[in-house]
């Protein structure tokens, strides 16, 4: 049987593969090949540079990264292989199912996740059984990991996002999506964290509910998770939602629908009083003028944007209108019950862009819009897939802030962290080694590991 066997010389030892051989009565050693030399105690084998070749390289640091991340969510133990294989390619890159298997073998996601292989049918059939299981402990999961990282019982935004898709199964009718566009829609409403943007939990709807009825339903999830505020848009406003919110006992600010019941209140307030530095909020990109009375438990804020009237008075104009088109023109309504002050409510209100750049991301970096699957079950299945890639994705972006980087900068980064197979031609010997990382990507790589 062969056996490695130490060779000591006066510059090192060295170690050899070699078995015993019976010759003309005595047991001789002999050498098979030689494996290299023993450095601090470790075999290292000697090869020459022009023996070697790469056999294949393949995208590691980036899958290593949001592997890890997907292990600190919790959701390793709660979605399958497959269903991690779908999540992890929505984050690196979004090819379509059917070529899903030609873009595996380019990363390092099936070693990693410890699959052979996976081939089309089972992603389709993967789909499938992600709609069919359970999502609300994903979604728990999810949200009890975000916990540690924003103040306890902090506000969440609710908000609606649509997006397109295609399917002969579907009874759902084109309608005229935000952008204008009449196509078949589905909507996504996502609850998200004021601070960070986590995303706490979502629902689809189909495209003709009204925003009004979306938050009804988003209400009654939100309430037993402990979150004490919730801000959302006009959108998503009626006294009936007002009511039902402040029976809860939450805090809400709420962007208000300008109806005729609410001109009078408008029209007693003073814009030249109103129109001064005392009651100027300084926003990011303007500033409004803010006055306010006590309205239905709470407080209605009258807020007058002088920029906004500017813009609308030379459209009314340019459209022949008159002064009496005019009178409304700059003012908003947001009603709140909240301890804060005014100002402090309209920067809440007009600042609340977290939910915009979660809108951002899924429809842009993880690609939500347009679905590219037919099925019912597979449209929805999809948007769950985004879903938890939006978790991992924002995950990582809290923790890379540090470093003053886009989380799209920071995976452009990890992308050329690459794994390569290497062949030592003379003796067939292979390894491989992940190329030596740039300080960015070990920086980023630090941040991601560091126990917090």
């Amino acid at each position: 049987m062969p056996f490695i066997r130490k060779i000591k010389k006066k510059s090192g030892t060295y170690l050899a593969e070699v078995e015993n051989k019976w010759e003309n009565g005595k047991c001789r050693q002999h050498v098979i090949k030689y494996i290299g030399k023993e450095i601090e105690g470790k075999p290292t084998r000697r090869i020459t540079t022009q023996d070697i070749t790469a056999t294949t390289v393949k995208r590691h640091l980036d899958v290593e990264i949001i592997d890890h991340l997907t292990e600190e969510l919790g959701l390793k133990q709660l979605l399958t292989p497959q269903t991690l294989v779908l999540i992890y390619s929505q984050l690196l890159e979004r090819p379509s199912i059917n070529k899903m298997q030609q873009w595996l073998n380019q990363t390092d996601i099936l070693e990693i996740l410890k699959l052979e292989n996976i081939t089309t049918h089972q992603l389709y059939d993967t789909l499938e059984q992600l709609q069919e299981q359970d999502f609300t402990e994903i979604e728990k999961t999810i949200a009890n990991t975000f916990a540690k990282y924003e103040t306890k019982h902090s506000s969440l935004i609710i908000d609606v996002t649509d997006t397109y898709f295609e399917g002969s199964d579907f009874d759902e009718k084109p309608r005229r999506g935000k952008d204008g566009k009449v196509k078949k829609l589905v909507q996504m409403a996502i609850a998200v964290s004021e601070k960070w943007g986590f995303p706490i939990f979502h629902r689809t709807f189909e495209g003709n509910v009204s925003g009004k009825n979306i938050y009804k339903e988003m209400l009654a999830t939100l309430a037993p998770l402990g979150y004490r505020g919730i801000i959302v848009d006009r959108g998503m406003y009626t006294a009936k939602n007002v009511e039902e919110t402040l029976a809860l006992n939450q805090s809400l600010i709420c962007g208000v629908v300008r109806q005729e019941s609410f001109n009078e209140i408008i029209r007693g307030v003073d814009k030249g009083r109103l129109y001064c530095r005392e009651n100027r909020v300084v926003l990011k990109n303007t500033d409004v003028f803010v006055s306010c009375v006590d309205y239905f438990g709470g407080k209605l804020l009258v807020v007058y944007n002088p920029l906004v009237e500017v813009m609308g008075r030379r459209r009314v104009y340019d459209e022949g209108g008159g002064e009496g088109d005019c009178e409304f023109l700059g003012f908003s309504l947001i009603f709140h019950n909240t301890c804060l002050s005014d100002f402090e409510v309209v920067r809440r209100y007009f600042e609340k862009d977290v939910v915009e750049r979660a809108f951002k991301c899924l429809k842009g970096v993880l690609g939500l819009r347009p679905v590219r699957v037919w099925l019912c079950s597979h449209v929805e299945a999809h948007m769950k897939v985004c879903y938890v890639a939006y978790a991992v994705l924002s995950l990582l972006a809290f923790k890379v802030s540090k470093l003053g980087i886009s989380v799209v900068e920071a995976l452009d980064l990890l992308r050329s962290g690459y794994r390569v197979e290497l062949c030592d031609r003379k003796s067939g010997f292979e390894w491989d080694l992940v190329v030596e990382l740039k300080s960015e990507q070990q920086k980023i790589r630090n941040l991601v590991y560091k126990k917090d």
